[in-house]
């Protein structure tokens, strides 16, 4: 007797699980099949494209006062719904010298084809080249919009000819990526 009420109780808490997975799995469809759409997800992609005219890369071979070169490039954003932050790093491979040069500057000038507060460009005046790899600037590009980048790397005319000798050699590379933060 005691053997059938266990047997019993067994059969019924069984049964009892068994609706329960039952109802669960009714409400699981219910909620993901039938009320679907009562739930948006709305991902927004950041989508840019970085393009250079030539090149990435400045070298100079046997440097002289007066000297002066640039790296153009742009920077699209082709998303249509997403604010995207960027940074612009001078990525140095062969510095001219071990120390900063005061004659030896570069300039950043940029143009944004949209007016958009959001916007950020880095424009940057007549500063020296660093001597070890080092982000130049940070930006914000607005939806559909493209900013155009003009590096120009110079000696000044009235540096000291004598520091830079005849096998000077200086190698920079332009790099852009997507700042997360």
């Amino acid at each position: 007797m005691k053997g059938k009420k266990i047997h019993i109780i067994i059969y019924i808490l069984v049964l009892i699980s068994i609706f329960a997975m039952f109802a669960g799995s009714f409400y699981m469809y219910y909620k993901n099949v039938i009320k679907k759409d009562d739930t948006n997800v709305i991902i927004k992609n950041l989508n840019m494209l970085v393009s250079f005219e030539k090149s990435s890369q400045i070298n100079i071979h046997n440097i002289k006062p007066g000297f002066e070169d640039s790296i153009t490039f742009s920077v699209e954003n082709y998303s249509e719904d997403t604010i995207g932050n960027y940074k612009v790093i001078a990525e140095i491979i062969t510095p001219l010298s071990n120390m900063s040069d005061d004659n030896f500057l570069y300039t950043i000038e940029s143009t944004s084809e949209s007016n958009d507060t959001s916007n950020k460009l880095i424009n940057i005046s007549d500063v020296p080249v660093p001597v070890v790899t080092k982000e130049i600037g940070t930006a914000t590009i607005t939806p559909n919009n493209i900013h155009n980048y003009k590096i120009t790397i110079k000696l000044k005319d009235d540096a000291d000819k004598s520091k830079y000798s005849k096998d000077s050699l200086f190698s920079l590379r332009i790099k852009v990526s997507v700042d997360n933060n």
